[in-house]
């Protein structure tokens, strides 16, 4: 095991058990403060030593600190972790990205929302931790404070160290991985990573039968984007017609095996079987929404004459898709290659364009594929292959429509698995062109560190490569792509008529040209993987419409490896709309940029347990047999003393017409404990009243049968309807006697009584992973309850939530405990079982990322308050889950199934089955 350390006093060097790297703040060269100030400090001491003090400093807003560089080995697993104490420290956003931190750990090659769990306030020395894939060879520790905002106050550390750790228990844990032969699935911050192998046949039916579910909702998005689910068939006729036979053998094998895999596995595509050319319109549907642009700019023989001349003035759809870069040699940090992409795409494919495609083919090289479910090929055409290239693309203003050309989706799909070099990207992508989705192509060379731009017309073509030292604006190491083709006679393809409307043909940049250009006078000679992180959150590289971001050192090419985001790279939610035209959207909420590599995961191994949706327990079916046989009417009491069968009868009326009454009575001993926890007075005391009522009525029906028991109450009930009666009464014809048994301890909250308790509630969301996405669905919270209550709750990062400010208070938590460091702190307290995007609950596990958890649950530090937890195993089902509201102790929400709710120890049933209602 390797164990770095950066001490923080000489002193500790002697006593550190073989450290491989040691430093010491007595020591200049041992650390850089890139922002803020630091110093060493005596006067704060931690197990001995003197720490390090960082400070706001006069020309910075944030503060940052990073260590000499350290060797680590590319793909192993670390521990980063060290000791923190604040005091005073308060952090601001400037904008609404990013979202600043508090105190915290991290690397220097990490993107800007990857670092261990913050510190902020007045606190004593808090141990924090960070466990990452080493991605680069030679990293940096870094220091932060206030990163991406602005602080005041002071963080000291101490005993910052670095350990090589073992990945077996590194995500995916063994329940999230899906297999099917040697194929395997697994979700990973919203994206799913989709592992098939072998001959073409047997891995495209592996990829249908993995992605059954997903492939169906993919067809009905490409229906919407092309036009009408209703066109489905003119769609299969134009496929089958001008791209089908465009593709080899390979890949329609491929295809065809997509299809019987997702239909043998119960899939239907407008009720029937998917078919091999179903998915041939999926992969070919950019092109297909490119045709009418093409054939604007395709010759017919005509354009000499005077008739009527159509119009080139027309933004074609293909513009402003993407923002790409490529760097190299005398522009990056380290000479070697840096590539980087973010796809502009409309909301309707790219809420499933997150599948992270590794083919491991029969013949040729494996590959790492942006794609969708059903894809052979990208799409936002990001590939890597284990030979190391890159292949990326922004696409340009389109050029004529070549019939007998193949389609892109092939041409590209056979560069990445056969190429080896940036010859044979090249010659795969030219070979027998369309012209369809015209392109400028962005290719890197991790092995040589060569790079090249590709501009890709259906007549002309024009490449720029590194070895050369061939480069468009001045930019020596540096190609940039926008959608603004630079070559002259690409350009003029798109003009087929020398007569027609005048157009000023040749490149002029456009702001994300110029943004391009500044960016590469900052930071030339300094290009790294930080620099793509800045570029795609700032705007005009990023937009209203970018859904992604990629990012890939030569280092990270070699080993198949790559940083991506699915959503925004801004930490900004981008929600559907009317405007998207297909209803199914749901949005993308940011969950931050993920390392994702094609090395197995170490828990595959592993037996999975039972899933949990195979053990839920059937809803009772005594309420069905009840509900048609109930009592009418009311009584009112005649005292105070009676108010317990008054009050009891009319509320245990409502359990017995519930579908599940033992859940409707879990619902009603909660909420009798919880009443018990609050406050004194007559509210209280009514309430409690007919909570003893109602359960000395269950256990009176218990004990005398129904039959029995639904008699007697019609009987009472028919002769008293409306009169004031004592309690005794009905005791008296009962023959029972008022013995009622307090319930035993058990939860005392359900997850709608938050809305009574608005007044002393706090929304915490958590900042260490889908920062964006917790702060959305909190500000919704926070909203949603001013609108219904006129009770503005206060929103708090989790790094500003102390035990102090939690008290007192009716606690919301957004965000799974990995995400949120407040609940992290107290998910033993509270009984929560998480293992990174999974959870479990009554002895079952749910790893899917379509599940998510809403709990409640007493505060440990005072139980007359409540704790809500709202946690989605994704961004996406967090933000989603804020809709699932039931009477109960916990609720179950599982996108596109049946949402469960239960109570621990009882088991989860569907919704509704207590009488579900809304959050109050």
């Amino acid at each position: 095991m390797v164990r770095v350390v950066c001490c923080l006093a000489l002193a500790a060097v002697a006593q550190a058990a073989g450290p491989a790297y040691q430093a010491s703040i007595d020591q200049p060269e041992a650390y850089t403060v890139v922002r803020g100030s630091a110093a060493p400090d005596a006067s704060v001491m931690h197990a001995g030593r003197k720490s390090l003090r960082v400070e706001p400093g006069q020309n910075a807003s944030d503060a940052s600190v990073r260590f000499a560089p350290v060797s680590l080995t590319i793909g192993k697993t670390y521990e980063l972790s060290g000791w923190v104490r604040t005091e005073g420290l308060q952090v601001r956003d400037l904008d609404r990205s990013p979202i600043a931190s508090g105190a915290a750990l991290t690397m220097a090659s990490m993107p800007y929302d990857v670092h261990s769990a913050s510190v902020g306030g007045t606190e004593p020395w808090t141990r924090l931790s960070l466990r990452f894939v080493a991605s680069r060879a030679q990293d940096q520790i870094a220091l932060t404070v206030g990163n991406g905002g602005s602080f005041q106050g002071k963080a000291w550390f101490e005993g910052v160290s670095l350990d090589e750790v073992s990945n077996q228990n590194a995500w995916p844990v063994r329940d999230a991985i899906q297999t099917f032969g040697p194929a395997y699935r697994y979700p990973a911050a919203g994206w799913i990573y989709l592992h098939i192998e072998g001959k073409p046949y047997e891995r495209g039916y592996q990829h249908g039968h993995l992605m059954a579910r997903e492939i169906p909702e993919y067809l009905a998005r490409c229906a919407a984007d092309l036009g009408s689910p209703e066109e489905w068939s003119s769609y299969r006729t134009t496929v089958d017609a001008l791209f089908l036979r465009g593709f080899d053998r390979e890949i329609l094998e491929e295809m065809r095996g997509i299809a019987d895999g997702a239909s043998d596995a119960g899939s239907k595509w407008q009720g029937r079987r998917i078919d091999l050319i179903d998915i041939a319109v999926a992969n070919t549907t950019v092109e297909l929404g490119e045709l009418q642009s093409a054939m604007r700019s395709t010759p017919t023989g005509l354009e000499n004459t005077t008739f009527e001349k159509p119009s080139y003035a027309q933004k074609d759809s293909v513009m402003e898709h993407c923002s790409a870069f490529a760097a190299t040699g005398p522009a990056t940090r380290d000479g070697k290659m840096v590539i980087g992409h973010v796809t502009w795409w409309p909301l309707t494919l790219a809420e499933q364009t997150n599948v992270m495609l590794d083919i491991k083919p029969e013949s040729g090289h494996r590959m790492l594929i942006q794609s969708y479910p059903g894809g052979i090929e990208s799409g936002t055409d990001w590939y890597q292959n284990d030979a190391g290239v890159v292949l990326t693309e922004t696409t340009i203003r389109q050029t004529p429509f070549n019939a007998q050309g193949t389609p892109v989706a092939f041409r590209a799909r056979m560069a990445i698995q056969y190429a080896a070099s940036i010859d044979d990207v090249v010659a795969e992508l030219g070979k027998r062109n369309n012209g369809l989705y015209t392109n400028e192509w962005l290719i890197g060379d991790a092995k040589t560190n060569e790079i090249a731009m590709y501009e890709l017309g259906t007549g002309h073509t024009r490449l720029w490569r590194s070895s050369k030292n061939e480069w468009f604006g001045n930019t020596p190491g540096f190609y940039w792509g926008d959608n603004n083709a630079k070559d002259l006679t690409i350009r003029l393809e798109t003009m087929p008529d020398p007569h027609g409307t005048p157009e000023f043909a040749p490149y002029v940049p456009m702001p994300r040209d110029l943004a391009w250009q500044q960016f590469y006078g900052k930071y030339k000679g300094k290009i790294d993987e930080q620099f793509a992180f800045t570029a795609f959150r700032t705007a005009p590289l990023v937009a209203a419409s970018t859904m992604d971001a990629k990012v890939v050192t030569a280092d990270m090419a070699n080993r198949m490896m790559v940083w991506a985001e699915i959503g925004r790279p801004n930490q900004t939610e981008w929600l559907s709309g009317t405007r998207d035209g297909y209803r199914g959207n749901d949005g993308l909420y940011p969950s931050g940029y993920y390392l994702l590599q094609s090395d197995a995961p170490a828990a595959l191994s592993q037996k999975p347990s039972t899933p949990a949706s195979a053990k839920h327990r059937a809803p009772a079916k005594e309420a069905a047999s009840l509900k048609d046989r109930l009592w009418n009417g009311y009584v009112l009491p005649a005292s105070d003393a009676d108010i317990w069968f008054a009050a009891g009868a009319a509320a245990y009326h409502q359990v017995l017409q519930s579908d599940d009454i033992e859940k409707a009575m879990s619902a009603r001993r909660a909420a009798y404990r919880g009443l018990q926890l609050g406050p004194e007075n007559e509210a209280t005391r009514v309430r409690l009243q007919e909570g003893k009522g109602v359960l000395f009525l269950d256990a009176l029906r218990r004990k005398m049968g129904d039959d029995a028991f639904l008699k007697l109450m019609s009987s009472y009930f028919n002769a008293n309807t409306t009169k004031t009666v004592t309690a005794q009464s009905f005791l008296e014809q009962a023959h029972a006697k008022f013995e009622f048994a307090e319930p035993g301890d058990g939860p005392a909250y359900l997850t709608t009584d938050i809305g009574r308790r608005l007044a002393t509630a706090a929304i915490v969301y958590g900042t260490v992973r889908d920062a964006g996405a917790n702060r959305y669905a909190a500000e919704q919270m926070q909203s949603r309850f001013f609108d219904q209550y006129q009770s503005r709750v206060p929103v708090y990062k989790d790094f500003e939530a102390s035990d102090a400010l939690l008290r007192d208070r009716d606690v919301i938590f957004v965000g799974r405990p990995e995400t949120n460091s407040a609940l992290a702190g107290w998910a033993g307290k509270l009984g929560l079982k998480y293992d990174g995007a999974s959870f479990q609950i009554d002895g079952e596990t749910y790893a899917s990322e379509r599940q998510a958890l809403v709990l409640a649950a007493k505060n440990p530090l005072d139980p007359a308050h409540m704790v809500l937890v709202i946690a989605g195993n994704d961004a996406l089902r967090t933000v989603k889950a804020l809709r699932a509201e039931a009477s109960a102790e916990y609720v179950i929400f599982d996108d596109g199934s049946p949402t469960l709710t239960g109570f621990i120890g009882s088991g989860a049933t569907a919704a509704g089955a207590a009488g579900g209602r809304r959050r109050r």
